[in-house]
């Protein structure tokens, strides 16, 4: 609800109410905002979190899927390990798989795009 109305504490907004001597992020040092907090710092350990927080999610969303009518029509995820899924209660149907992209699927993309 902060995002949307506008009032998420971001180090831009520390620096702006005088909480800060600068409004850059403190772990990338970009220029701090709510789009940046939630989804574009590049430090590597808010990367993850963003991927993990991205994975529980979408296992939540495989899981409702699963219980209703249409869950046997999902057909293909990346959303963790199965180790992950295993912790949420999340067991896949045989004909669904969990895995990254294969390369060809997307030929014109690197293995490191991919």
């Amino acid at each position: 609800m902060k995002f949307r109305t506008g009032t998420l504490y971001t180090q831009k907004m520390a620096h702006l109410y005088g909480r800060a001597t600068c409004s850059s992020c403190l772990l990338c040092h970009q220029p701090d905002n709510q789009i940046h907090m939630l989804s574009g710092c590049q430090n590597a350990s808010i990367k993850n979190m963003v991927t993990e927080r991205h994975n529980i999610a979408s296992r939540l969303i495989i899981k409702t899927l699963n219980k209703g009518d249409f869950g046997g029509n999902i057909l293909y995820t990346d959303i963790g390990s199965e180790t992950q899924m295993a912790q949420q209660s999340l067991v896949l149907l045989a004909h669904v798989a969990n895995r990254n992209l294969p390369q060809w699927l997307l030929p014109n993309l690197s293995v490191d795009e991919l």
